[in-house]
């Protein structure tokens, strides 16, 4: 049995997968494994970034003081590829430093690998930094995001996962929907309509199910 979640964090908001028996578990890890499972994340950016494009910029593992102390820390760059595509922009009559405008960019991101922050990290790269992204981000951007616009966290969204059900093999998948936060930017900026299937939660199967996947 697995367990379909839509969490909020002051990190992300998106939908968390949990197998809830061991059996379940394996097939949906061994899912992962092969590259099976497909997640779309949207973020909102810094700047405009209006391209489709894969960037693959291999990164070095970021490790935690506390969760990673008995880890390597001298391994080299990991392979790591992000399929990305400018949704949207907007520039807002605000001023951030020594800019009479700020503007914004909706993006929509498939990761094909998972690094731990490759999103963020990737974005960084690419002089896009994510709002509200405290770590990688530009501070600045941030600031002004959460006093004009109530930006007030990690504006990255885990949308959507598709995958396959691991007893069935049924196609199934899951769409997050946006929280109060999200809407309200969307709305902001002009961007209401862009997201419909993250309006509200949905899941999709052949079935119907909902909810929770029983073997």
């Amino acid at each position: 049995m697995c367990l379909l979640l839509i969490v909020w964090t002051d990190q992300l908001l998106g939908v968390l997968l949990m197998g809830l028996s061991s059996e379940a578990g394996r097939l949906l890890a061994q899912q992962f494994e092969q590259h099976q499972i497909q997640k779309r994340y949207h973020a909102i950016v810094r700047g405009w970034l209006m391209e489709e494009a894969v960037l693959d910029y291999p990164l070095v593992e970021e490790l935690d003081k506390i969760a990673d102390k008995f880890a390597r820390e001298d391994k080299g760059p990991q392979p790591a590829v992000t399929h990305y595509r400018g949704l949207a922009t907007v520039e807002m009559p605000v001023a951030t430093g020594r800019y009479p405008t700020t503007r914004y960019g909706l993006v929509e991101l498939e990761p094909k690998t998972g690094r731990k922050h490759q999103l963020r990290r990737h974005l960084a790269h690419l002089r896009h930094p994510i709002i509200g992204d405290s770590k990688h981000g530009d501070l600045r951007q941030n600031r002004s995001g959460a006093e004009h616009f109530g930006l007030q966290r990690l504006m990255l969204h885990a949308s959507q996962l598709s995958l396959t059900h691991p007893f069935t093999g049924e196609p199934l998948t899951i769409h997050a929907g946006l929280d109060d936060t999200w809407m309200q930017a969307l709305s902001q900026f002009g961007w209401r309509g862009l997201l419909p299937e993250n309006e509200r939660v949905e899941f999709s199967a052949p079935s119907g199910q909902d909810g929770e996947i029983s073997s």
